[in-house]
């Protein structure tokens, strides 16, 4: 470019040759840029997801398939899911009885870290207390809710450890309602979203507080705000929890939906100040990444098989849903088994098989297979008659019932008339 800056010279068109050449060097910088660029980013996005904090999971919600995970096993304190489980067995053993009122005892006032400073003899509602401890994680709500729920705490702490293994949470053991220090605590990523997973789409109650982002506490003027700030920052969040009992271990479970596909993050023991960025970064890969579908639509026919003397197809009757990786079928293996005596008659509500697809993930969706028409054998019209009995045999049952019931009636009609009419004979005879 120096060089041209001594020479100058004009082509048959009158135009500056080094204005010409200028340009086309700019352009084609400009093309190398873009070249490289994209091939760094490229790059860029071929490379593992990488977070801060030492244990994640990222599930989606529906059938708990695994999106993301980074060691998703390896036991830990965590005190959310503490709160989460005290809050859980609280609403499954209350039920309806939510606005029962609660009196704080001196142990639950007495107990350390995040409270609400309750005082003892006060009464709150069940209610109010779980949306503290799943919103405010405070620890004097736990106790109180614990003694309430299980006679005291250790009972409570019992039902805990109980229902973790119902739950498969296999590396979960618990020592307090509250997620205080315990050495003999332990919990993973994977067994919270079990539990997470589990409490969201089984209870819509649990639903209800864990999406909620603030709660107006026993109606004193004081409002409870959930500590998760991702419902401020980050669109589709529908529920969240957080707590540590480091401050550079600290826990976020946050949950967020998007074009009907919903998320469950798990970041465990991450330091403050990338908790939520990690987060982010989970929520965002899986939302980018991948998408939620139907697998087999109600109706849709899945194989025909021979019945007597017609072939007869063999259909879902509801929508099956999968997650799957943009652009994948992520469909590994497909397997029919069918029931052994397919012969007539066969009516539409039996399942005569199951599909089962085995996804690449490990996830098998088992689909039942039911016929899309009625098949009755080559039979008498009696035998015909008696099938369709047998068909609707309550309503059949029903109906003679009513017949057997107006037959009696009209015997008795006809018994009274002719008594009517012989008395009437006899009379005349007498006469």
């Amino acid at each position: 470019m120096v060089l041209l800056k001594y020479i100058s010279f004009v082509d048959s068109d009158g135009v500056d040759m080094n204005k010409k050449i200028l340009i086309q060097i700019q352009c084609l910088v400009a093309v190398l840029v873009i070249i490289f660029t994209r091939a760094d980013f490229a790059f860029a996005e071929g490379e593992p997801l990488q977070i801060v904090a030492s244990s994640a999971i990222l599930v989606e919600s529906q059938r708990g398939q695994i999106l993301y995970e980074k060691n998703p096993r390896e036991k830990l304190h965590v005190s959310s899911a503490n709160k989460i489980m005290t809050a859980l067995i609280t609403l499954e053993k209350m039920k309806d009885q939510l606005d029962t009122k609660v009196t704080i005892s001196k142990n639950a006032t007495s107990v350390e870290g995040a409270t609400l400073n309750l005082e003892v003899g006060e009464k709150y509602t069940i209610e109010d207390l779980v949306y503290s401890v799943l919103l405010d994680s405070v620890n004097d709500s736990a106790i109180a809710l614990a003694e309430y729920v299980g006679g005291d705490e250790k009972g409570f702490v019992e039902l805990m450890n109980k229902r973790a293994k119902e739950l498969q949470m296999l590396d979960t053991h618990f020592t307090n309602s509250t997620g205080l220090y315990n050495e003999q605590q332990y919990t993973t990523a994977y067994d919270i979203a079990l539990l997470v997973r589990y409490a969201i789409t089984q209870y819509s109650k649990f639903q209800k507080i864990f999406s909620s982002k603030a709660w107006p506490w026993a109606d004193n003027g004081k409002v409870l705000i959930n500590s998760n700030e991702l419902f401020w920052s980050y669109d589709g969040v529908d529920g969240g929890k957080t707590g540590y009992n480091d401050i550079d271990r600290q826990t976020a479970i946050t949950t967020a939906t998007r074009n009907g596909q919903r998320i469950i993050c798990i970041v465990l023991d991450s330091p403050k100040d990338s908790v939520y960025a990690d987060s982010i970064k989970l929520l965002d890969y899986g939302f980018e990444n991948y998408r939620t579908g139907i697998l087999v639509s109600n109706g849709e026919t899945i194989k025909s098989v021979p019945v007597g003397d017609e072939m007869l197809e063999l259909v879902a009757l509801a929508d099956y849903y999968y997650t799957f990786p943009i652009g994948e079928n992520y469909i590994k293996d497909f397997d029919i088994s069918l029931r052994d005596n397919l012969e007539p008659p066969i009516r539409k509500n039996e399942i005569l098989g199951v599909a089962k697809y085995t996804l690449d993930d490990g996830t098998v969706i088992e689909v039942n297979l039911y016929p899309s028409s009625e098949v009755y054998s080559s039979m008498t019209w009696f035998s015909s008659l008696v099938s369709k009995f047998s068909e609707y045999k309550d309503i059949v049952i029903l109906v003679l019932i009513l017949l057997a019931i107006e037959v009696f009636l009209l015997l008795i009609y006809i018994i009274r008339f002719i008594r009517k009419i012989l008395t009437k004979l006899l009379s005349r005879s007498k006469n």
